[in-house]
């Protein structure tokens, strides 16, 4: 247990122990040296955390020697917030992501490795214009060519590439074999999208991670003092990490190797972000004497509902050993349902929640879960046509819309006058500016900047632009950089001043205006919270929120991706797809760590569950260029004892349900323009050949498209014919 220190706090010491259970008590009462605790679903790995961090303060630990770190701001900050509860000392505690972490570090001494305190973060979207940028520029796509790969996909190669620590040519070869082709262009790409972040002085999500362990293993002296001022890290969800994150844990915890790893090896599930499950199954060999800790009671499930999560994750190749018990009684058995088809899926499932809402139960308290985004396409459908109102996890986050990064690159001009990036976005705004004289502005910019001193000011830059560059749509972007470039410029009136500049740029240039004008709100209340425009900006890029959902709405339905639902919890939960090909998906069946992977999503799929599990099979599935196929059920799920599951009673297929005809149109209907009935094929001059899937009121019609999936047309242009 914890040693007693000077400053150590007997009663306190004593507190903050109570109401754990055993191994909880056990883990968060240990003294220095490396620790894993292996957490399984529901078993309160969040709680030995916070009682961890609180004893470590009542024994006397300097809460500046404590170092938490987690993969959301959110958590860390909760966890934190539990910690002054128990013991208010705590407050000096550090905690963050990561990312954030190395920001700071960066922001503080990335100056050792040539790299500007004013650098700019870059999204996802950001990298991808810088390289099609850099594909136009170079001529790298020849005119007509098709198949030259994406931004979208140039970035994701690029991405896998350093997160996976191998080649580009590797990535390529190994992932998309099918643009081998271009490789030598993918190469070039690579270069030169490195080279442009050194110039403008960008650093992406990635560079974060690897600048940071850069930056630590070129400077011991750096390193030594960060090891001596945290002498206990935590770290959360330790298998989601990847190998750099691993390398960076080992670099800041220094000789002592005082690091408290908390994760669960059958919950990891980030394989195509990089996350690495050799991590936590060798972390007791990468830090020798490692004590082991295993919670094993959960207080989430009844044991019905884990007697089968412990027989699907007992098939796992690789893990250590545990088994969930749990003290909440053993409830229903989960239950196996096989309609005959994706439309009979959609049926049951939609009578099973209205059954549990007519029963009063809270709609907020049920979630369907599906391995992929378009396995829920039928019965979003099903629930629209029901008027169940649902919210879906897993869809543009904030900070991708076009119209947020338009605002916000604004500020990012303000505070690094090099991001060519957010100069073009903001530029191309402008009436009458198009790509060559944005061009031609930015390069004066940054001339003006090397004319001179190192740093440039974004106001008189503008300002000392020739005539025949300076229109008069430039004279209030030039008021507005004057009140954003002025020292110690509040972050909220910053927010404030772009937006009441932006907002007629935002009319003119989408017709869909009033929400995105109403998007933009969030941004003034994100302002406030931080004492300077960079803090704002670094940490709202590092951290953004999510999707910009009404919360106002009321309790809806949760419809999520199990990537997405990993860390939640529901009191019903639906599965949908659990055959072969579905979950586990058909690129992963021939590739055993894929396929480990695909046994661990199901087990995270079936922990969300606190009450009743149900799982859905269909027996057949009809697929583009291959017709009617028959589904076999899960081989997660093959073979288990008949105890463990039920079938619906007389095991009898429930089948698909028929549409009804519509109704006869009458006079005054609000539905009259309804030109083909649901279910009827048609066809659309770009899109190809879909199923008519319903209408929304009387002008748009939603179909289902063989090829691109489900979109929603109007009507009056959609020029659609019968199939």
């Amino acid at each position: 247990m914890t040693a007693s220190r000077p400053g150590a706090d007997p009663q306190a010491l004593a507190r903050v122990l109570q109401g754990l259970n055993e191994a909880q008590a056990y883990a968060a009462g240990l003294d220095e040296g490396p620790i894993l605790v292996i957490a399984g679903a529901g078993s309160g790995k969040t709680r030995t955390l916070v009682h961890r961090v609180a004893r470590l303060v009542a024994s006397g630990v300097p809460p500046s020697a404590i170092l938490l770190l987690t993969f959301t701001r959110r958590a860390a900050a909760e966890m934190l917030a539990r910690a002054r509860e128990l013991m208010p000392a705590s407050a000096g505690v550090e905690g963050g992501t990561f990312h954030s972490l190395c920001h700071r570090l960066l922001r503080q001494h990335g100056s050792r490795l040539g790299l500007a305190r004013n650098f700019t973060i870059i999204d996802r979207a950001d990298a991808e214009q810088i390289l099609r940028g850099i594909v136009e520029e170079r001529g790298l796509k020849s005119r007509g060519d098709k198949r030259f790969p994406k931004a979208s996909t140039l970035a994701d190669l690029i991405s896998r590439s350093r997160n996976l620590e191998k080649g580009l040519t590797e990535i390529i070869e190994e992932r998309a074999a099918h643009l081998a082709a271009y490789t030598e262009a993918a190469l070039t790409v690579e270069r030169a999208f490195e080279a442009a972040k050194r110039e403008q002085q960008l650093v992406d999500y990635d560079d974060l991670l690897y600048l940071s362990e850069r930056l630590l293993k070129e400077n011991p002296g750096l390193r030594q003092m960060l090891a001596e001022r945290w002498r206990f890290i935590l770290v959360d969800e330790y298998q989601d990490t990847n190998a750099v994150q691993a390398r960076l844990v080992e670099l800041l915890a220094g000789p002592r190797k005082s690091v408290m790893a908390v994760g669960d090896d059958a919950q990891s599930i980030y394989r195509f972000r990089g996350a690495r499950l050799r991590n936590i199954l060798e972390f007791p060999s990468r830090f020798p004497g490692t004590r082991l800790v295993k919670l094993e009671q959960n207080y989430r499930s009844t044991q019905a509902i884990l007697d089968l999560t412990n027989q699907i994750i007992a098939g796992a190749a690789q893990r250590f050993d545990k088994r969930l018990f749990t003290e909440l009684g053993q409830g229903a058995a989960p239950e196996l349902l096989r309609p005959r088809d994706e439309r009979g899926q959609s049926r049951i499932v939609m009578e099973r929640i209205r059954s549990l809402l007519d029963e009063g139960e809270p709609a907020d308290r049920i979630a369907v879960l599906f391995r992929a985004s378009n396995d829920s396409y039928d019965l979003e459908v099903e629930l629209t046509a029901e008027g169940l109102a649902y919210v879906k996890h897993g869809g543009r986050r904030f900070l991708e819309a076009a119209h947020v990064k338009d605002a916000l690159s604004h500020l990012r001009v303000a505070m690094n006058p090099r991001d060519y990036l957010a100069w073009q976005r903001l530029l191309m705004l402008l009436p009458g500016v198009g790509p060559k004289k944005a061009q031609q502005v930015i390069a004066r910019v940054v001339a003006a900047g090397d004319e001179g001193s190192e740093e440039i000011d974004a106001a008189h830059a503008l300002a000392a632009l020739p005539e025949s560059l300076r229109g008069p749509q430039f004279e209030e972007l030039g008021r507005l950089m004057e009140l954003l470039c002025r020292p110690g410029a509040d972050p909220l009136e910053a927010v404030e001043a772009v937006l009441t500049y932006y907002e007629p740029l935002c009319r003119d240039a989408y017709e869909d205006h009033p929400r995105r004008l109403r998007d933009l709100g969030e941004l003034p209340g994100l302002a406030r919270q931080y004492a300077t425009l960079p803090e704002f900006i670094s940490e709202v890029a590092l951290d953004p929120p999510s999707n910009y959902a009404d919360e106002t709405a009321g309790p809806r339905l949760t419809l999520s991706t199990i990537h997405s639902a990993k860390g939640l919890e529901w009191r019903h939960v639906f599965l949908l797809w659990a055959c072969d090909g579905r979950l586990p998906a058909f690129p992963s069946l021939d590739e055993p760590e894929a396929l480990e992977e695909e046994r661990r999503l199901m087990y995270v799929a079936s922990t969300r569950a606190q009450k009743t599990l149900t799982i859905c099979a269909p027996r057949e599935y009809y697929g583009r260029g291959q017709g009617l196929m028959q589904m076999r059920l899960s081989r997660f799920l093959e073979d288990l004892p008949p105890r463990l599951v039920r079938e619906e009673a007389g095991a009898r297929p429930v089948f698909a349900v028929p549409e009804p005809a519509p109704a006869p149109a009458t006079r005054g209907s609000q539905f009259q323009n309804r030109p083909f009935p649901v279910g009827r094929r048609v066809s659309h001059a770009a899109f190809g050949q879909g199923k008519v899937m319903g209408y929304q009121g009387d002008k748009k019609i939603i179909v289902h498209f063989d090829r691109l999936g489900l979109k929603i047309l109007l009507l009056e242009y959609a020029n659609l014919q019968p199939a």
